[in-house]
């Protein structure tokens, strides 16, 4: 049997630390738990993970990657509104191929037991309202008028999104996000 990576290994126990958030709670994430989805030891994790706390910091950092393609989604040369749909289709997408990031993403209790995954998940916050306030910027929108304006608006649509994206986790993912996100656009469109 070959050997796999440090790499390989590596994501394959952030992929079951995202499965057991998403199955079982973030309260059931456990290193024995990992271990025994992963097949191997608990000290064999602790080669690859310090401690649950950074393979948690593993996930933000799947996080971390998804911004970077959202930006080589969002291409230079288009409009700002078709720029503002690419960022939330692709944001819908993404989700609905990867349901299990939801659990993540609403699991509060991850974030406010260490100040390090609170400023980790702080940055990627910030991080997805500069992409969406540069993009705003970027064309006349009717509250154009102020910096804190156009930043207040980026709230609002980031908030947009997350509030559909929990109401479908809660209701068992019964609909189409992207559908939903397509009725959403031409509200966005009217406010800018």
């Amino acid at each position: 049997m070959a050997r796999i990576s440090t790499e390989e290994r590596q994501n394959h126990i952030i992929d079951e630390a995202i499965n057991i958030i998403h199955e079982q709670g973030f309260q059931s994430l456990s290193i024995r738990e990992i271990s025994d989805r992963v097949g191997i030891s608990e000290p064999a994790i602790y080669r690859h993970f310090l401690n649950k706390e950074d393979i948690i910091l593993g996930i933000l950092s799947r996080f971390s990657q998804f911004d970077e393609k959202l930006i080589a989604s969002l291409g230079d040369s288009d409009t700002p509104i078709e720029r503002i749909v690419r960022f939330v289709n692709f944001h819908f997408s993404f989700l609905e191929k990867n349901p299990e990031f939801t659990s993540v993403l609403f699991s509060e209790d991850i974030f406010s037991q260490s100040p390090i995954l609170r400023e980790k998940i702080m940055m990627i916050i910030g991080k997805r309202r500069r992409i969406l306030t540069e993009i705003l910027n970027g064309g006349k929108t009717k509250v154009h008028d102020s910096d804190y304006e156009v930043k207040e608006l980026a709230t609002l649509i980031l908030g947009y999104i997350r509030l559909t994206v929990l109401e479908w986790r809660l209701s068992n993912f019964s609909f189409s996000l992207t559908t939903r996100g397509n009725q959403a656009i031409h509200i966005i469109e009217k406010m800018i």
